[in-house]
């Protein structure tokens, strides 16, 4: 798939797809000059895209990735890269936390929102009671 392809389909600028490729993060096969996404980069960025959904630094997903590589890799070669592994499942372990704290914001806001439409709504039906 062309850039304009996986743009649209991912819903991102082609210029972020360009400045992805720019630091490294994902750099597709080029053919005749042109950036060519294969299947398994899509999914790769759909993994991108979702992480910076949840707050991940450009940064923190590029050790993801390339951490994510090395282990495939070394698992592929039949001997794990022990300390690529490691550092992976910290920064996972991390991510987690700090998704599960947001995911309990997300619940108390949620909570807070339906509290405050129930009194505008039983301010609206009272209103139209004095009408």
């Amino acid at each position: 798939m062309l850039i304009g392809e996986i743009a649209e389909k991912l819903k991102i600028p082609p210029d972020t797809l360009r400045y992805y490729d720019r630091i490294g993060l994902l750099s597709p096969q080029r053919q005749n000059g042109l950036r060519q996404y294969s299947e398994e980069d899509l999914q790769k960025l759909k993994a991108i895209v979702k992480m910076k959904q949840l707050l991940f630094s450009l940064e923190e997903i590029k050790t993801i990735l390339t951490a994510d590589a090395q282990v495939e890799k070394s698992v592929e070669a039949g001997r794990l890269d022990l300390e690529a592994a490691k550092a992976m499942l910290s920064l996972i372990r991390t991510k987690h936390q700090e998704a599960e704290a947001m995911a309990a914001n997300i619940r108390e806001v949620k909570g807070e929102l339906a509290r405050l439409a129930t009194k505008v709504e039983a301010a609206l039906r009272e209103d139209k009671k004095d009408e």
